[in-house]
């Protein structure tokens, strides 16, 4: 099922929690919605789910206008990060409770499912989560993984038309939260539902979704795969957030075509110079990532289009193969991460290399030009 938000606002008196969303999810997309806290994730889940309402704006499942529909009557599954499971009812009668209470008729005295197709919905949905041999045990008796399991059959049971995870994976340590991601994954590939995924953590939103959309303020900063708010961040904002070290960020100022760093004009490749010049950037910001520095090797000749920076060593630390380096380049910080069986201490001097080619240019608003 295809969703589509327009123009969507949510007020709490004079605070926007959300600002004139606009987003459209594809039929079978897995998108996450990524954000730091207070961005509006939840609250925009809870618009979806029928929850709340929004001050102005409108939703559609599938062109069907359902902005008003109350929550009973979206079909909508949602998985919480707290497990909502009844702690008094073994995994098998917590998979059986959705279909058992689906009645209609007037006084909703009859049993929409009959015993025979509860009993094959269940254990379908038992061997689909790989949960059969906990069926007569109680919440209490279970993994966090296996809470979050049986949580999910009990909204995939009731056969949704869309799934809504609001942060699933807060409550588990790091390896389980690993192996769930993956679990998750692979049960979208299963089922082929729309799946609507909120996170805080950027790691696990790469991991998981086809697009991403970042959350601000309750604004949308970008749309795009993980790649492209990787490679591609339109503002300082994405790009501090996007990636296990936030991106660099080195104040340049221009003076008569000329472009200075601490107040020291450096050479800067002519395209560059020409976006500096079109674009009025009097105040901008050198922004570049951690992975994209090399460290300067006096026996190689240094290239063209390259910045070189003198730095000291801040702070080392040593994680597996890879040295992350806290370097001080005049007042300011640089993160440098680097596979070299060199070892650093601190005060160390050390010589940078950046290639042009992998430095964004941001303008005195923060947000990028090229």
């Amino acid at each position: 099922m295809k969703v589509k938000i327009e123009n969507l606002t949510k007020k709490y008196g004079e605070k926007s929690a959300l600002r004139e969303v606009n987003l459209d999810v594809p039929d079978g997309n897995f998108m996450v919605i990524l954000g730091p806290s207070g961005s509006g994730k939840t609250t925009l889940l809870r618009i979806l789910a029928g929850l709340l309402y929004p001050t102005e704006g409108e939703i559609f499942f599938n062109d069907i206008n359902i902005t008003r529909k109350p929550a009973n009557k979206r079909n909508v599954a949602m998985v919480f990060q707290n497990y909502p499971l009844f702690p008094h009812m073994t995994v098998l009668e917590n998979l059986r409770f959705p279909l058992e209470s689906q009645r209609d008729g007037k006084i909703f005295k009859r049993r929409i499912n009959s015993d025979k197709v509860i009993q094959k919905k269940v254990k379908e949905t038992m061997e689909l989560l790989h949960i059969e041999e906990h069926s007569q045990k109680y919440p209490s008796q279970l993994s966090g993984g296996e809470q979050q399991r049986t949580a999910i059959g009990r909204e995939l049971i009731r056969d949704p038309v869309l799934f809504l995870f609001d942060e699933p994976l807060s409550n588990i340590d790091a390896r389980l939260r690993y192996e769930m991601r993956s679990w998750i994954r692979r049960l979208h590939s299963v089922i082929k539902k729309t799946m609507i995924y909120v996170t805080h953590d950027q790691s696990e939103a790469s991991s998981l979704g086809d697009l991403i959309v970042l959350l601000n303020e309750g604004v949308i900063v970008q749309i795009g795969s993980p790649e492209e708010l990787y490679k591609n961040p339109v503002s300082k904002f994405v790009a501090q957030f996007i990636g296990n070290y936030p991106m660099n960020f080195l104040p340049f100022t221009t003076k008569k075509g000329k472009v200075l760093l601490n107040e020291k004009e450096i050479s800067v490749p002519k395209n560059i110079t020409t976006i500096i010049k079109e674009k009025k950037i009097e105040n901008g910001d050198f922004g570049f990532r951690a992975e994209s520095i090399r460290e300067f090797n006096p026996k190689k000749p240094k290239e063209k289009d390259m910045l070189c920076l003198d730095c000291t060593v801040e702070y080392s630390e040593k994680i597996l193969d890879q040295q992350i380096l806290t370097l001080k380049f005049d007042d300011r910080k640089i993160f440098y991460v680097t596979k070299t069986k060199k070892m650093f201490k601190e005060n160390d001097l050390v010589t940078i290399l950046l290639h042009f080619e992998n430095i964004h240019i941001f303008n005195e608003s923060g947000e990028k030009v090229t």
